[in-house]
């Protein structure tokens, strides 16, 4: 009697120490989806600033308005695949992202530069080159953790 109860304890603490191993095995891969997901749409957002004609960009109804404006919009990232009453399609992750661009300091003064004068913006910028950092912050929550994530392009003509 005494050697089961020893080997149904020793099997008890196996199981349990199986089960917790599998446990940490599956925390990371949920981490690692929820990052995927959020990697996927900051590659659509990147792509959208890259695909945008430079004319709709440095105009006044571009998506992203020059600094230090900003332009934030709650987006959907995309679903945790749960299925419950409620989200029968899984549960949404939404964040928001908040889009802005940077003229460059060369740029000529009617382009956004920061030179004082003509001279200097022709001596910076010989080539009237109009530079344009643009960029998209995403920031989202997943339970108790707020993670933040950026994309920034550069756009010339």
């Amino acid at each position: 009697m005494v050697e089961a109860m020893i080997a149904l304890s020793i099997l008890t603490v196996l199981g349990l120490v199986l089960l917790k191993l599998s446990l940490n095995i599956l925390h990371p891969r949920q981490w690692t989806m929820q990052q995927s997901v959020s990697d996927a749409y900051m590659t659509f957002e990147r792509a959208s600033a890259e695909r945008v004609p430079f004319e709709t960009l440095v105009s006044g109804t571009s998506l992203w308005p020059a600094f230090p404006a900003t332009a934030a919009t709650t987006v959907e990232i995309g679903r945790l695949p749960r299925f419950l009453p409620d989200f029968p399609n899984g549960v949404p992750i939404t964040g928001t992202v908040t889009r802005t661009r940077f003229p460059d300091v060369g740029n000529y003064p009617n382009d956004g530069g920061s030179t004082a004068t003509a001279a200097e913006a022709v001596a910076r910028n010989p080539a009237a080159m109009k530079i344009w950092k643009v960029q998209s912050v995403l920031t989202y929550r997943i339970g108790s953790h707020t993670y933040a994530k950026s994309r920034t392009v550069l756009r010339f003509q």
